[in-house]
């Protein structure tokens, strides 16, 4: 296993999964730059940190799996499937999320998470059941 796996895999379980939010900057390098590939698409660790807190409002026993994770160099992207349980009604959530991070050293400096919000909202009972297919259909959410 990569270096770099092993940062993600720790990442997810202390900040995810036990809600260590004061981890959060240890694993961001510190030092502020202007290389990003999208600019001002990139996640900040303040950004991550209300993330956590809001995640936290709906569901609990938040449990990361890394399916899938391909390296480049300082680069890594990876397949996440997220397993949690609704706090309104005790149902099992299961979300997907995609996230392609560059390190420098042991740290991240790059950050670009893409998370299904609407199949989690939708399991909360926020969205219409197969709101994707709604709106792909023309369908508005008013």
């Amino acid at each position: 296993m990569s270096r770099k796996s092993e940062i993600l895999k720790r990442w997810y379980r202390e900040i995810w999964e036990e809600g260590k939010l004061d981890l959060i900057e240890d694993y961001f390098v510190t030092e502020p730059h202007n290389s990003y590939i999208a600019p001002n698409f990139g996640i900040e660790p303040g950004e991550i940190r209300e993330w956590m807190l809001v995640l936290r409002k709906f569901v609990t026993d938040i449990r990361v799996e890394v399916i899938q994770t391909v390296e480049d160099g300082d680069w890594i992207s990876a397949m996440l499937e997220i397993n949690c349980t609704d706090l309104s009604t005790n149902r099992p959530i299961r979300v997907y999320q995609q996230i392609m991070l560059r390190f420098e050293g042991d740290k991240k400096a790059e950050s670009y998470p893409v998370f299904d919000f609407i199949r989690f909202f939708e399991q909360l009972g926020q969205l219409p059941k197969d709101t994707h297919a709604l709106l792909l259909s023309g369908t508005r959410l008013d």
